[in-house]
């Protein structure tokens, strides 16, 4: 049947709520809907979070290096170890295209993307803590915790307000191969809490941190085995029978007792209508669903982390979700698969035989990894362009600029786009330094992220005292258009 744009309107007013509409068409008839209203394709965010700091020196192109950066000093951290480079003071803000630059080695990846790449540096993030994680400051914008404990949630994270902001099915796809900054196995399996990110005060969201769990729980609708259709329909069943037996139980009680049942009842409840949703596009998720492969049982670091880009890539394009965020690794990973000897925690120290040499081996393969993802995005058309047009991966660490990080510099590489309103295409930007005039934070980068998807706040976080309160208000001008 085909149906006329003005069909299509009429059936779009029936969108949720109305008994005439069910709901495992909800997803086609909004799908359709936006189509004829001529609505511009959902833009989604990637955050990629590591660990142990991300120098800035090691991003910075090679025409501009001697100019930028001056060499560190050997110490008394290892006989093998000098201090990493670090980033030459500037009064003025640096921007140029990275058309006329040669990539860093660590970055050499992003080659093909480069026209879509842009390099953020010398931005500072002393309203958070310094060390070795600023855990929920990283993307929050405020002091939480300490070495070992993330402490208070004074509010969302910006990946957990994205998520509110343009929700999908899943709102929010956390994937980490590891649980805490600090301490425990290098591996986790099952649901961890890396500490990094919220969805609002006090209410920390999770992160998958098994492949093989992660895809059943995103793509359980492409099961073909009779096993796995078997607990698709009996979790349904299930899922029922909860929200029938809380509704009754509802109704016997009140007081206290009552709105403490209500909350069960809407965790049920949106569960089972994600369900719902779930199999109303289950033809696209059969279709994008990735090869499950060993790569996603491997107890190696470099497999895990490829297999959970894998679903990330393959979550976006199935139109699963618009926000995810990835953390390849805590201080207790080792890269094993890297030949590295040590851990990234023992790395940040200068211990083993080339430390900073691993450092780069790590910061490259998560950029390979980055590039991989965007490449598939790319090659993926969406309205009059490709996914990545309306998509951005957001690489940066939740410790500034270097292990035991003292928050001055918080460097960032964005690839892709948010759709007409974001420039960052193909630039290398460096901010005057700290204190210096024209100096800004991270919170200002992340409220050019928010302009750009509509949500037009002039404010996120907790200001640092030491600057100008002008300053860290708004959007960087540089990034986005009027």
């Amino acid at each position: 049947m085909k149906l006329s744009r003005r069909q299509l309107l009429q059936y779009g007013a029936l969108l949720p709520g109305s008994a005439a509409v069910s709901p495992l068409l909800w997803p086609w008839l909004k799908h359709v809907q936006a189509e004829a209203q001529g609505a511009l394709p959902p833009q989604r965010f990637v955050f990629v979070c590591k660990s142990s700091g991300l120098t800035p020196a090691e991003l910075v192109p090679e025409q501009l290096f001697a100019d930028r950066v001056s060499v560190g000093e050997a110490n008394d951290s290892g006989p093998n170890y000098r201090q990493p480079w670090s980033m030459n003071p500037t009064a003025t803000l640096i921007d140029r295209p990275l058309a006329d630059l040669t990539l860093p080695v660590s970055l050499a990846a992003l080659k093909p993307l480069q026209h879509r790449t842009t390099i953020v540096q010398g931005l500072s993030g002393k309203m958070c803590r310094g060390g070795h994680s600023s855990w929920f400051g990283a993307m929050g914008c405020y002091r939480s915790g300490g070495e070992h404990d993330w402490g208070n949630i004074i509010g969302p994270t910006f990946d957990g307000l994205m998520a509110r902001q343009s929700p999908g099915i899943f709102p929010h796809v956390g994937l980490s191969i590891g649980g805490k900054v600090m301490g425990g196995p290098s591996l986790h399996d099952g649901v961890v809490y890396p500490g990094i990110s919220a969805i609002a005060r006090n209410r920390q969201l999770p992160y998958q941190a098994t492949p093989l769990a992660a895809y059943k729980e995103l793509f359980s609708v492409a099961a073909t085995s009779e096993a796995d259709l078997m607990e698709n329909r009996l979790n349904g069943t299930l899922l029922d029978f909860m929200v029938k037996d809380i509704r009754r139980l509802e109704s016997r009680i009140g007081g206290a007792e009552k709105e403490k049942l209500e909350v069960y009842l809407d965790g049920f409840e949106s569960l089972r209508l994600r369900q719902r949703q779930l199999q109303g596009v289950e033809a696209q998720v059969r279709r994008h669903a990735p090869v499950v492969s060993d790569k996603y049982t491997s107890s190696t670091e470099t497999d895990r982390i490829e297999a959970h880009f894998d679903i990330a890539a393959a979550s976006l394009i199935a139109g699963l979700t618009n926000v995810i965020t990835l953390r390849p690794d805590t201080l207790s990973v080792q890269y094993t698969g890297l030949g590295v000897d040590k851990n990234v925690h023992g790395l940040g120290h200068g211990e083993g035989e080339d430390p900073n040499g691993h450092r780069r081996r790590i910061r490259t393969l998560q950029v390979e990894q980055i590039a991989r993802l965007a490449a598939r995005l790319q090659a993926t058309p969406e309205g009059a362009g490709t996914m990545l047009d309306n998509t951005l991966i957001v690489y940066f660490s939740d410790a500034g600029e270097k292990h035991h990080a003292s928050s001055s510099e918080w460097p960032f590489v964005l690839v892709g786009g948010l759709g007409s309103r974001f420039q960052a295409t193909g630039r290398y930007l460096q901010y005057p330094s700290y204190q210096q005039p024209g100096h800004r934070t991270i919170a200002n980068l992340y409220m050019t992220l928010g302009h750009a998807v509509g949500l037009q706040q002039e404010t996120f976080g907790q200001l640092d005292a030491n600057l100008d309160a002008a300053s860290q208000q708004g959007p960087l001008r540089e990034l986005i258009s009027s």
